[in-house]
């Protein structure tokens, strides 16, 4: 190319423009997220591992594949309340929000319900974006 020579680029060619700032993440903050991470897969394993043995010592098939799309789920879940302790964002904590409903009984008493008619409107507004494959394939 014309520009480049045996010096390097020309620096009468060089745009200096109001780049946006990115939010460089020090070594120390890295590093604390990624042991962070794995702290929560290993918690969520330990506790999701005997729920399965428990399951199917109860005759739940652990093989089928309802099963193993639900168990996921429910470890998403999870992993997304033990983030939420940690202040980490996960995706499910957005649909948790929208989907449960909390109530207090009484003071000491708190209880959340799940919000069937919620769940059943954005099953509907799904399916008419569906592109036919139920969601269930990568």
């Amino acid at each position: 190319m014309e520009d480049d020579n045996s010096e390097g680029i020309k620096k009468d060619n060089v745009v200096k423009g109001p780049w946006k700032r990115i939010k460089l993440v020090s070594k120390s903050q890295s590093q604390k997220i990624t042991e962070d991470m794995l702290w929560v897969d290993e918690l969520c394993e330990s506790i999701m591992i005997p729920m399965i043995h428990r399951l199917a010592e109860n005759n739940v098939d652990i093989k089928r594949d309802e099963f193993v799309r639900e168990i996921g789920f429910i470890n998403e879940a999870v992993k997304a309340t033990v983030c939420r302790a940690l202040e980490y964002p996960h995706p499910l904590q957005e649909m948790i929000d929208m989907l449960m409903i909390t109530q207090s009984a009484t003071t000491e008493d708190i209880f959340a319900s799940f919000d069937h008619e919620i769940l059943e409107g954005m099953l509907q507004e799904l399916s008419s974006d569906d592109d036919g494959d139920g969601g269930k394939t990568a």
